[in-house]
């Protein structure tokens, strides 16, 4: 059950790629969702490294979309 959580997130990350090099805004959002999704399953299955790593990922979600917010003034 809990691999669902590790496929959803990464077709979820992928869909953000794919929105973003669209242009849209919502990428960002997908992406935060799919790295969310991608910790919990980290931690499901113990993988501290992957757990950091969905961590700063989500970081850098907010820090993007705050940054093109800002450019898109």
């Amino acid at each position: 059950m809990i691999s669902i959580f590790g496929w959803l997130g990464t077709l979820m990350i992928l869909l953000g790629y794919y929105l973003n090099a669209k242009k849209k805004t919502s990428s960002w959002y997908v992406w935060f969702m799919g790295n969310v999704l991608m910790f919990i399953y980290s931690i499901a299955i113990q993988a501290f490294p992957q757990v950091v790593l969905a961590v700063v990922l989500m970081g850098l979600n907010i820090y993007g979309y705050i940054q093109w917010k800002n450019n898109n003034k």
